[in-house]
């Protein structure tokens, strides 16, 4: 008789099973990767003299998510972000786990930006995000009866944004969507469902044309 394997809530989010948000590793991830992402935020205090190159070391620490070694299975390789080359990204910046990004060359993402990514957030190179963006990985609840506060399961929905993108300030993109190449999101839109390439989209929810 087969014993079933354990399998951990980071290893359900990951994979989009239903998942606990606050069980004790994922936890001690978000404010593992709380504290890199301060770490980014506040080098660019007027009174620091530091430089681009060393405020890219800086995000780049959030991608890499090195806490992620402690966690991983002998014979596989934990979970890491990516970062193109020419990205710029302005402060205040938040995510939750860093190594579930992957970002483009020549991206930029505007200010106060959150990047809820318990779900994959991959977007294309020479694409803009505007000021004060949220990208949601996690699917939105349609069971009442399972509303149950820190001890809710979540599922997880990655979230594709493709290459010449321009997503205009406070949009929202929520789980599953996938925008295509060469689309253009109104500022203060909410992206519900997946926006094809080359075309103009605005409104809440987004419609395009």
């Amino acid at each position: 008789m087969d014993i079933p394997s354990f399998r951990s809530d980071k290893e359900k989010m990951l994979s989009g099973e239903p998942f606990q948000p606050f069980s004790t590793q994922l936890i001690t991830e978000r404010e593992k990767c709380k504290s890199a992402v301060y770490r980014f935020n506040n080098a660019d205090n007027p009174q620091k003299d530091i430089t681009r190159e060393s405020r890219d070391v800086l995000f780049r620490a959030i991608l890499a998510a090195r806490w992620n070694l402690e966690y991983s299975e002998p014979g596989k390789s934990p979970p890491c972000g990516h970062l193109g080359r020419e990205v710029y990204v302005d402060t205040p910046f938040m995510c939750e786990y860093g190594y579930n990004l992957s970002i483009g060359d020549n991206v930029d993402i505007g200010t106060s930006c959150k990047f809820l990514d318990s779900g994959r957030i991959s977007i294309g190179r020479n694409s803009s995000v505007g000021a004060n963006v949220t990208i949601d990985t996690q699917r939105t609840p349609t069971d009442c009866k399972g509303l149950r506060g820190n001890r809710r399961t979540a599922v997880a929905a990655e979230i594709h944004i493709g290459e010449n993108v321009h997503i205009g300030s406070n949009c929202t993109i929520l789980a599953g969507v996938r925008i295509g190449a060469g689309a253009i999101i109104h500022p203060g839109s909410v992206v519900v469902r997946d926006i094809p390439g080359n075309c103009i989209a605005r409104g809440n929810p987004a419609d395009y044309v």
